[in-house]
């Protein structure tokens, strides 16, 4: 009797570590690099549209690392079902100075862009997501 028990116990533990590994591997994470790091100027244009619908959370980091005379940097996070379409799902603070910024999203639909509006001279900046199931 005590051997089955023992057996069973044995049984479970193994099922338990495998599950866990199993769920491990699973997770997936994915970087997307929306605008590599460029001097923009004075200007409204938007990123490609990335398709994310696989992953449940992500973030948003946009690393300034210039900004010229007087100026102000606007990053909105659109959405789309079908990749033409986009809606706003975010705005990130308005930003006026070199800096790295982040922002969280979830709730998201199937593609993501980013659009941006520099005024006043220009800002040299990049944007990448970082997202997760």
């Amino acid at each position: 009797m005590k051997k089955s028990i023992v057996f069973f116990m044995i049984a479970l533990l193994c099922v338990a570590l495998l599950a866990g590994a199993a769920g491990a591997e699973d997770r997936r994470t994915r970087v997307i690099t929306f605008l590599a790091s460029g001097l923009r100027t004075a200007a409204t244009a938007q990123s490609t549209g990335f398709e994310v619908s696989q992953y449940a959370e992500g973030n948003i980091f946009v690393n300034v690392t210039a900004e010229a005379g007087v100026s102000t940097l606007d990053i909105t996070i659109e959405l789309s079902d079908d990749n033409t379409n986009y809606y706003t799902h975010t705005t990130i603070a308005q930003i006026s100075a070199t800096g790295q910024y982040r922002q969280a999203i979830n709730n998201y639909g199937k593609y993501i862009r980013i659009k941006y509006t520099v005024a006043g001279t220009s800002f040299t900046f990049a944007v990448t997501g970082v997202f997760k199931n």
